[in-house]
């Protein structure tokens, strides 16, 4: 008996270390690729390549990213490993807008992820779209952003402001500490609503909003979401297998259901309104929007125009798709929004300076419009841009973008090219944090963006909405709505430090978006 158990367990010994000797040959065999390519990389530890911090949830990702970006000044570029697969880490600002702009034809997608309308009907939307039904697809939503278009927005967003100021109103009045991120995504999430599917969200006067509940869900980390994110890096091909899918059941009927039954009613009803959802509508019917601009000159680099009609623009609008952008717009419209009205607010109370100032250009501006702010009042305030850009410069939202190779890619000035497929990293965080650019890149100085500071550094050193033929097509909108709330706002109430404020900000390894660990708690008065 005695010899049958030692058998046996020599036996699973064997197999373990066959295993174990499988799995290194089979990783560092995978990170002997940029050895053998003659790039400059960082050592990779097994099984994690070089994300063994933000995989273990010690780092977020966009600082993880700024640290290699510091660390390895004099190159224009470094090999990385996420897992076992290469990727490619760019530094210099010539060879990223090369990248993103020049040679955008070579680097037309974003993601390797194959999506499954089937599976996942919400994920056919124009951030995970490739190639041609990219395209397509963007050439018909442009003219959805022109400036004209979000003039049309424009009294909604100010109804949704008065709501704002309005529930504030009670706080101020007892000079209430407040988690100002939460109050942020509330009201940006009832600017969607109006501006995209024409409904009342009332997140603001509700927190029990099921819409406000449904975009803090598809947010919010949890093990099993990081697990889902895990798979689709290493192993995409699990998600079809075992058919995991990347939403909830009920987030998407929830919102193909909300977007066929408001189509279905308006088109039923003969009901017009000046929002998104009417331009879906409208895409649907004739095959386009309407361009109020009469512009055709956003253009991809191999000579295909985005916002003109394509030789092979044939695209069918199911009731998926058209769910897809309402969908998207929704998530990135309020969440990227409220981040960034979130970390203004942190760091005009941080320094009450620049809030005194930016509030005197408000009240000038206000005056000036017999207390009612419009559009071009708006646009014509200089200080305000400067504050929010450098909100976007020190607090990116987004603060990695990547890129894949779509063909043979060979990096202008080298030899070394990149294989079909092979993903090139962006780091925004750390290029709007290189002193190079930015002195003293950790204190907030509206200055940045002075025309003599943006003259003395490469425009590609700012990019919080990415950059190139696929840079953020809301970003118009997503300016304008923090623009309005930062006005609201600051029109009326004054922010301040408190005891609850996170000195300096720490950011949670479990999201994508740049995300304060413990919130943004400020104390808010009436001024």
């Amino acid at each position: 008996m005695g010899l049958i158990l030692e058998s046996s367990s020599l036996e699973w010994l064997s197999i373990a270390i066959i295993f174990f000797a499988y799995m290194y040959y089979y990783f560092t065999s995978a990170y002997s690729f940029w050895k053998k390519k003659g790039v400059k990389f960082i050592p990779p530890e097994i099984p994690f390549g070089n994300m063994k911090d933000v995989i273990l949830l010690r780092k977020s990702g966009g600082e993880h990213f700024k640290d290699v970006y510091a660390k390895y000044p004099n190159e224009p570029y470094i090999g990385m490993y996420q897992f076992k697969s290469p990727i490619l880490l760019l530094r210099d600002p010539d060879l990223i807008k090369t990248v993103l702009v020049k040679d955008f034809s070579y680097f037309q997608n974003r993601d390797v992820t194959r999506f499954d309308e089937k599976r996942d009907p919400l994920t056919m939307h124009l951030l995970n779209l490739k190639g041609h039904k990219w395209r397509i697809l963007r050439a018909k939503l442009s003219p959805t952003f022109t400036s004209g278009k979000m003039k049309m927005m424009f009294h909604v967003m100010t109804e949704c402001s008065d709501q704002l100021k309005n529930y504030l109103s009670e706080p101020a009045e007892k000079s209430e500490i407040i988690e100002m991120k939460e109050v942020m995504a509330k009201f940006t999430t009832d600017v969607i609503g109006s501006c995209a599917f024409g409904l009342q969200f009332n997140s603001i006067k509700d927190s029990n909003s099921e819409f406000r509940n449904m975009g803090r869900r598809v947010f919010e980390p949890s093990a099993w979401s990081m697990l889902r994110r895990t798979i689709r890096t290493i192993a995409p091909g699990l998600l079809k297998l075992f058919n995991v899918k990347m939403l909830p059941d009920d987030i998407t009927q929830f919102f193909v259901g909300l977007v066929r039954d408001t189509i279905e009613y308006r088109e039923k009803n003969n009901v017009v309104r000046n929002d998104f959802m009417q331009l879906l509508i409208q895409m649907k019917n004739q095959g386009k929007v309407q361009d109020d601009e009469h512009t055709n000159s956003e253009s991809i680099s191999n000579g295909t125009a985005v916002n003109g009609a394509s030789k092979n623009d044939e695209f069918e609008f199911t009731d998926n798709v058209l769910a897809s952008q309402a969908f998207i717009f929704f998530l990135a419209g309020f969440e990227t929004s409220s981040t960034t009205l979130s970390y203004c607010l942190y760091e005009l109370s941080l320094n009450p300076d620049i809030q005194a100032k930016l509030r005197d250009e408000i009240d000038a501006t206000l005056e000036k419009c017999d207390g009612k702010i419009t559009y071009d009042a708006i646009q014509g305030m200089r200080y305000l841009d400067k504050v929010v850009n450098e909100t976007l410069r020190k607090h990116p939202p987004a603060p990695v973008v990547s890129r894949v190779a779509t063909k043979p890619y060979v990096i202008p000035g080298t030899s070394d090219h990149l294989d079909v497929g092979r993903m090139v990293v962006i780091p925004i965080y750390g290029l709007h944090h290189d002193p190079k650019y930015y002195p003293n890149p950790e204190r907030f100085n509206p200055e940045n963006f002075s025309e003599e500071a943006k003259n003395s550094r490469p425009h590609i050193s700012f990019i919080p909405f990415g950059e190139g033929p696929r840079n953020c097509i809301g970003l118009r909108f997503g300016l304008l709505q923090t623009k309005m709330g930062l006005v609201c706002l600051l029109a009326n109430y004054q922010f301040n430090v408190c005891e609850k404020t996170q000195i300096p900000l720490k950011f949670d390894p479990r999201q994508i978006i740049l995300t304060a660990t413990e919130g943004t708690w400020l104390k808010i008065s009436k001024r």
